[in-house]
């Protein structure tokens, strides 16, 4: 009896080319209309499961449907990350270049894990890690790879720190972070096997920045009673303020203690582009390791982290992996399974390099220096509202907060704060967060977004002194 012929998932040529331009149609549609949407809801597991949830499928439905589905039942509950006025967090705005590089990558699925099993794509990625690194004025030369995002990328700069000094630094090396720092270093740091009091948290002073003198000292105190100071991470651009560390200072100290400098650029970093940027950021490009975000300012789709790592031989000590079935892997060639912690490898590269190719250094260094100019902007209309408290921002990140009245406990002046945010949330014409500094509950604004216009922040700050 003969077998019956087994029929392909993908429908055919006419009927995929039809259904491609019905989703571009949709996407376009999706971006060209972002600014009447509204930005985000609060929306609970029992509001939104009702939306989506289904039992599992056990025939065949049509690829029309599930595009149905997505577009009217999953779009209008979702964060939109990508709106101009979308000022929460740190936003990962994406862009049409960078969306199509995307499509790349899932249309034509490449490896990118070894050489053999893609080879043009890793060459294409070193390619972009070279022009990554040119862009900020760090080593051409160095060892890079393109993660999912910046917690990834700490996470390869803290194995390729632990590589250089050895196991010993397991059992009783130490870490320094500021107060500001990410905690996707402590998590890394867990991950990697450090215990907990490995890690030190240095004060930072008024602006957020890591105070050097304390971080100079507590080496000191811990050489003197017999631990291993090795690795210290610096922030270029806190997630809370945007704050940048003393890097020429800490780059010093740095070298003259024989310490790891890792510098957590995933939100600053790409701020290096803009003329104004690299005059804030002179002294990252000393960093021993550095993590950087291009699905921050490169305007790339969210899961594109980079970490870059000055010595690359000392990333593959940190990360070299054998098995008999890689024996087929040349070894003259960059494997990037031995640069960080996966195999199975997407091609990433596909949207940065989609990004860089079409923009090209001059006009993200524009792009990026009017998100600069609309904090600023921001700020100042802000600050025209006396009942507000308003920081000058280093990057693009505005904080603020309600002025306490006469009387008022802090617990009160903090609950405007928040009912501030919900009701600007509430509202949808915009989105805030809430963090903590020096104690006290503050407002944040952020303008990280190529489709951010002036109108969009004028728009922002009205609506936000009618809601205080």
């Amino acid at each position: 009896m003969a077998s019956e012929e087994r029929k392909s998932l993908d429908p055919d040529a006419d009927e995929m080319r039809r259904l491609g331009y019905a989703l571009i149609d949709r996407v376009v549609e999706h971006l060209s209309s972002l600014p009447d949407q509204r930005v985000a809801r609060r929306g609970d597991r029992v509001e939104f499961s009702a939306l989506v949830d289904e039992p599992l499928p056990q025939a065949s439905s049509s690829l029309d449907s599930c595009l149905d589905f997505f577009f009217e039942r999953v779009l209008p509950g979702m964060t939109r990350v990508s709106h101009p006025r979308f000022h929460a967090y740190i936003p990962c705005p994406s862009s049409f270049a960078g969306a199509l590089g995307e499509m790349l990558a899932a249309g034509t699925n490449p490896f990118v894990g070894s050489w053999l099993g893609g080879g043009t794509v890793s060459a294409l990625e070193l390619t972009v890690l070279r022009w990554i690194a040119e862009l900020l004025g760090y080593d051409p030369d160095a060892g890079g790879i393109l993660t999912s995002g910046g917690s990834m990328a700490n996470l390869v700069g803290l194995a390729a720190a632990r590589a250089k000094f050895g196991g010993e630094v397991l059992e009783n090396g130490v870490l320094y972070l500021s107060r500001e720092g990410h905690a996707s270093v402590n998590k890394a740091a867990s991950i990697l096997g450090f215990r907990r009091e490995a890690i030190r948290t240095i004060a930072v002073d008024d602006r957020c920045r890591m105070n050097v003198d304390q971080l100079a000292r507590a080496v000191e105190q811990d050489r003197s009673e017999g631990r291993i100071p090795f690795f210290v991470c610096a922030n270029a651009g806190t997630t809370n303020t945007g704050a940048i560390d003393p890097l020429p200072e800490i780059s010093d100290l740095c070298e003259r203690l024989n310490l790891w400098l890792h510098v957590d650029a995933a939100y600053g970093g790409f701020a290096a582009i803009a003329p104004e940027g690299q005059e804030l950021l002179r002294g990252m490009e000393r960093a021993d390791s550095l993590t950087l975000d291009p699905h921050k300012w490169l305007y790339c789709p969210m899961g594109v982290g980079c970490a870059l790592v000055r010595d690359p031989l000392i990333l593959e000590q940190a990360f070299s992996a054998e098995g008999e079935y890689l024996k087929d892997l040349p070894d003259d060639e960059v494997n990037f399974l031995n640069r960080g912690p996966e195999l199975s490898r997407p091609g990433r590269v596909l949207s940065v390099w989609m990004l860089l190719r079409s923009a090209g250094r001059e006009e993200l260094a524009v792009q990026i220096q009017a998100d600069l100019r609309l904090a600023r902007l921001a700020a100042s209309l802000l600050r025209d509202d006396n009942r507000l408290e308003v920081d000058q921002p280093t990057l693009s990140v505005v904080t603020f907060r309600h002025r306490g009245r006469d009387g008022e406990s802090e617990a009160d002046r903090s609950a405007r704060d928040t009912a501030l945010m919900e009701a600007t949330l509430a509202d949808g014409q915009l989105m805030l967060s809430t963090t903590f500094l020096g104690g006290r509950n503050t407002l944040r604004l952020v303008v990280m977004n190529h489709r951010t216009t002036e109108r969009d922040i004028r728009i922002s700050v009205s609506r936000i002194r009618e809601l205080v």
